[in-house]
């Protein structure tokens, strides 16, 4: 492989150059390729196996035509949807892709709150399910699918009054209960750090992964031997639109002003601790007759410190808590996901800000009082048995799952039929109801439909056991 040739930089559109621009600075001494596949945008509505045909199909030809020595996925969906079919087409370069600096967030703010704004492929797919879930027990993470944003920075528009108002009325949800930091998990959403930076609050940082993608660009070559001797390289820009303002806005996008570096410290958490929030959400949205009589008896309970399983999800103190906050975050963006919305109409006084809480803050209540601290055995590595701590299920009133939750919150203030329809059947199909009889539940009542994605995101993907 010859260390001269170029480096090829891809992305949906014109997004990547945010990491372009950060590779310039690293690597200054090299020749890049940017290619933008503009005439396909915005890729993150599209399905994955699309996504991978298209960055497949273009990083083929690119390569006939540049035979280049190293490409970079300067897209957070193209790498989450086809990274490792780039690597298997060729193991001998250095393909690097680029994830969501999630963890860069957590350990900054242990214990925090982290806001990730992505495209819809990014959110849903399993790279970024697994990058969550490793780290649930160290922050609070939320997604937010932004595809507007990606529209915006494609025609140009990075800082505009619709921009801010589009921003403005996404973000809402989440500066309410208070952001640690916000991990720009889109390639161009960083060209909108100005717009939002206004909108937050200035103790909340905006991280991305372009420094990093940079620093492992110039690690893989360097293992390889591939550095470029001399300079300066030169940057050629092309994209699949025919559209003549395109390589313009890229040279002026590649002009901007990156993210400032982080400072070198662990940033102490603002936001407040699991009980804290819960009780929060819980007062602003859950006002009805008989709530402030629900909140103190889960005050006097064990709710703020039982686990949410005995031995699988969050099965830890606090854990219950912290499940019903996990479920309240992850219905909350389903619901805002402007397809939901139209394909099941989940909009009106059944799906508002109350019903939310309600039905997620509220669906494991049968929980409380049965969970006692206890031992198992399991073997070490060794093949020895080992006394390890865990709790024991032990339901003084077993009157079934959702059906007792649906019957402990009504002792307090009444349920819609939808939210107790949600409760009840928010385990779907793996209680053990017959499955028929979900199904029509389901059918009927959305909310139930959705409360069931919200907690079986949050109990498989983002909560673990230690």
């Amino acid at each position: 492989m010859d260390r001269n040739s170029p480096i090829v930089v891809f992305d949906s559109g014109v997004g990547g150059v945010s990491v372009l621009r950060a590779l310039a600075r690293e690597l200054p001494e090299e020749d890049f390729v940017y290619f933008g596949d503009s005439a396909n945008a915005p890729y993150g509505p599209r399905s994955t196996r699309e996504i991978r045909a298209l960055t497949l199909e273009n990083l083929t030809r690119l390569k006939q035509e540049y035979d280049f020595k190293a490409a970079v996925i300067a897209c957070n969906t193209a790498t989450s949807a086809a990274i490792e079919e780039l690597r298997a087409a060729w193991p001998e370069l250095p393909v690097i892709g680029i994830e969501p600096a999630l963890k860069p967030a957590a350990d900054r703010h242990p214990g925090g709150r982290v806001l990730v704004m992505a495209t819809e492929t990014t959110l849903r797919e399993e790279k970024f399910a697994a990058l969550t879930g490793k780290l649930a027990d160290r922050c609070a993470v939320a997604g937010l699918p932004c595809p507007e944003l990606v529209e915006f920075v494609e025609r140009g528009e990075t800082d505009s009054p619709e921009l801010e108002e589009c921003l403005r009325r996404k973000l809402a949800p989440f500066l309410e209960e208070g952001l640690d930091a916000v991990v720009l998990g889109c390639t161009h959403f960083p060209f909108a750090a100005d717009c939002l930076r206004r909108l937050l609050p200035p103790e909340t940082e905006l991280l991305d992964g372009a420094e990093g993608t940079a620093r492992n660009t110039r690690v893989q070559l360097a293992e390889r031997s591939l550095l470029r001797d001399g300079g300066p390289g030169e940057i050629l820009f092309r994209n699949s639109s025919p559209d003549p303002a395109l390589p313009e806005l890229c040279r002026r996008l590649l002009q901007t002003e990156p993210l400032p570096a982080l400072a070198t410290k662990t940033i102490r958490r603002t936001t407040m601790d699991p009980k804290e929030r819960f009780i929060a959400i819980f007062k602003k949205y859950i006002t009805r007759e008989g709530s402030q009589a629900l909140l103190d008896y889960l005050l006097a309970s064990d709710f703020f410190e039982a686990p949410a399983s005995a031995r699988y999800h969050s099965s830890v103190a606090g854990g219950l808590c912290q499940h019903s906050l996990n479920v309240y975050d992850c219905l909350r963006a389903y619901l805002a996901r402007p397809r939901v919305q139209q394909m099941y109409g989940l909009t009106g006084e059944d799906y508002s800000e109350e019903s939310v809480a309600v039905v997620a803050l509220l669906h494991d209540l049968c929980k409380i009082g049965c969970y006692k601290p206890g031992f198992r055995n399991v073997k070490d590595e060794r093949g020895a048995w080992q006394k390890v701590a865990t709790y024991n299920f032990e339901d003084p009133f077993p009157f079934g799952h959702g059906e007792k939750s649906v019957w402990m919150v009504m002792k307090y203030m009444d349920l819609t039929d939808h939210e107790a329809f949600a409760i009840r059947y928010h385990m779907g199909f793996s209680g053990e109801e017959d499955s028929r009889t979900v199904g029509q539940a389901l059918a009927k009542f959305p909310l139930a439909f959705a409360l069931n994605v919200a907690d079986s995101e949050a109990t498989y993907f983002l909560e673990t056991t230690p």
